[in-house]
């Protein structure tokens, strides 16, 4: 699978795939929205729990794949990613019933279009075809649902192992050699001309220094930060006339 969706993990298989080829003969055609029924009752999953990505060559003159979104109507997800796309300027077009959607492979966001997926929908069933025709088929889990719908589902064919490097020997250890003798660097031309001379640092701490002036302290004119016998009336008569109004409220 060239397209790893983040935000899901592979779960498995459908028990027979090869019966949902004609899922990618068409992608614009109203056959593909009855698939996707025929894929979820295949899979045990109801409508709402599944969306059905497909990635495939239109035509075989097509330069780019299409990614093709097929899901039961929903308004607000339609619409979410409608305005997802048009913020970023990305072409995206949906059916007139919004029951499925085109995308450009090279214009698809993945991680914007997988987030959204993950939040709404706990499966996600993965249809891609190779430049060769040969399709792929998986079944994602999302992460965000706790409780996963109890699904039909076949192991994944065991992926080859990837090739190991080959090892390389161990490379033999060097002959200590005598510890290299460590010159110092001359100065560098520009630290030079910032270090003023001796003699202008001279003439400048032999001039006299200026007094430092301290400032006038600020007279208070309140009079109640001046005397605690007022301050105390203030707060008291503040507290009465508190009580008076809650009394009276």
């Amino acid at each position: 699978m060239t397209i790893a969706p983040r935000f899901f993990s592979p779960i498995g298989t459908l028990r027979h795939a090869e019966r949902l080829n004609f899922l990618t003969q068409d992608v614009r055609a109203a056959g593909t929205v009855l698939g996707f029924f025929g894929a979820a009752a295949a899979l045990g999953a109801k409508p709402a729990e599944l969306v059905l990505m497909v990635c495939r060559r239109h035509s075989p003159s097509d330069l780019h794949r299409q990614v093709v979104l097929v899901f039961q109507q929903d308004r607000g997800f339609a619409d979410a990613l409608s305005k997802l796309y048009r913020v970023h300027g990305r072409p995206l077009g949906f059916e007139a019933q919004q029951r499925w959607c085109a995308i450009p492979e090279p214009a698809f966001m993945r991680d914007e279009t997988y987030a959204l997926m993950a939040a709404r929908f706990p499966t996600l069933l993965l249809i891609e075809e190779d430049e060769d025709g040969s399709l792929h088929i998986e079944v994602h889990a999302s992460s965000g649902f706790k409780t996963q719908p109890q699904l039909k589902l076949a192991p994944l064919q065991p992926r080859k192992p990837a090739k190991k490097p080959a090892e390389q020997k161990p490379a033999q250890k060097p002959e200590q050699q005598p510890a290299a003798k460590v010159m110092q660097m001359p100065p560098r031309p520009g630290a030079a001309a910032s270090i003023p001379p001796q003699s202008v640092m001279t003439s400048q701490m032999a001039q006299p220094v200026a007094e430092v002036v301290p400032l006038r302290p600020r007279k208070l004119r309140s009079a109640v930060a001046l005397n605690e016998t007022v301050e105390r009336r203030v707060v008291d008569e503040f507290r009465r006339l508190l009580r008076t109004v809650a009394q009276h409220s």
